[in-house]
């Protein structure tokens, strides 16, 4: 029933997509900005790793256009990741579930409007695009509108990408955005601005104080869709892997992983067990570490951003398209292979990292 709902809403959403593209649509025309252009780039996707895959394209905006006023409307839950991000002007907040509120869906393409921006791009999934970004990038005035040419979805931009030929990786998807603009920089590294610090005095300023001098090894627990999970076996089997090259390991989780990292603590009591964390606490654990082991997660791509050395085990997805291959990471594609045939791997790895 699931599969049935989503994908009526799927055609739905297409559905409206369509009609408006009718009634509204722009056409087609190339981009031409003033040497100072005013930029939004439109992102609502809650996830933390879509999220920071999205930083090479506000790089690279920034690379090509230095002058530039450019803002991002984002998620407000996710201000602490990227409000101080080198490449953005500002974060604008935006909070889907509060309707009428000044950050709400309705109120914000009127807020939009009054900054008069000159190109407002939709950084929406191409593959599973958002009528809700598509809408509100359309609602935006701007003088260019840039997203991909998705199904009816190419209609309501003034210069719509075609997704082909962008590259398979998340990465290069957003960067294909730019094949419109003027400019040739592309920048693929994802990057942070300045993070908040952790308090010294709360749980987890005192456990780094504790147990943050000497290296250790991050192994992060669990993921959002439980089909991205190692089961506890393999963990503890990577748990111990570190622990016997002696390497000291710290076991990190989400709220909704706790029972995974506990059971993984008994399994192997070697193992420390860091204290539940928000993001920026848990940037600052990874941030101490000389390597981190996880599943493909957001906080994998939070640890490439930090510039840990990060070792990213796909279950279920697929790294082509979601993970970090450039040195000092690396990626396991697990998902036909048994744990003995690339634990080895993981070992030779961490042994270099």
């Amino acid at each position: 029933m699931n599969g049935l709902r989503q994908r009526l809403e799927k055609a739905g959403r297409r559905l409206l997509v369509a009609v408006l593209a009718v009634l509204f649509g722009k056409r087609a025309r190339p981009v031409a900005l003033p040497p100072a252009p005013r930029i939004l780039v439109v992102r609502l996707d809650e996830r933390l790793g879509n999220l920071i895959l999205l930083t090479p394209l506000l790089a690279s905006l920034r690379a090509r256009f230095p002058r530039a006023t450019i803002d991002l409307l984002a998620q407000e839950r996710n201000r602490s990741l990227l409000a101080g991000h080198p490449a953005l002007s500002e974060l604008i907040g935006f909070d889907k579930r509060t309707l009428l509120a000044r950050r709400g869906p309705l109120r914000t393409p009127f807020r939009l409007r009054r900054r008069h921006y000159d190109l407002a791009l939709d950084a929406a999934n191409p593959t599973d695009p958002s009528a809700t970004q598509a809408i509100i990038t359309l609602l935006t005035g701007a003088t260019h509108t840039v997203g991909f040419a998705s199904g009816p979805f190419g209609g309501l931009f003034s210069a719509p990408v075609s997704v082909e030929g962008c590259g398979p990786h998340e990465i290069d998807m957003r960067l294909g955005l730019l094949s419109v603009l003027p400019g040739m920089e592309r920048l693929r590294t994802v990057c942070l601005g300045p993070l908040g610090s952790v308090d010294p005095g709360g749980l987890v300023g005192r456990w780094l104080k504790e147990h943050g001098e000497a290296p250790y090894v991050v192994i992060n627990v669990g993921a959002r869709l439980l089909e991205k999970r190692l089961d506890v076996d393999v963990y503890a089997a990577l748990a111990r892997m570190a622990c016997e090259s002696k390497q000291r390991v710290c076991i990190t989780y989400g709220p909704a992983e706790r029972d995974l990292a506990l059971a993984l603590a008994t399994r192997e009591t070697r193992a420390l067990l860091a204290p539940p964390t928000d993001l920026l606490e848990l940037a600052a654990v990874m941030r101490g570490a000389c390597a981190v082991l996880t599943c493909d997660t957001g906080p994998m791509h939070l640890a490439v951003a930090l510039g840990v050395p990060t070792c990213g085990i796909f279950v279920s997805t697929a790294p082509e398209r979601y993970g970090h291959k450039e040195l000092p990471h690396t990626v396991v594609d697990a998902r036909t292979l048994p744990a003995s045939q690339w634990l080895p791997s993981v070992a030779l790895w961490l042994a270099r990292a």
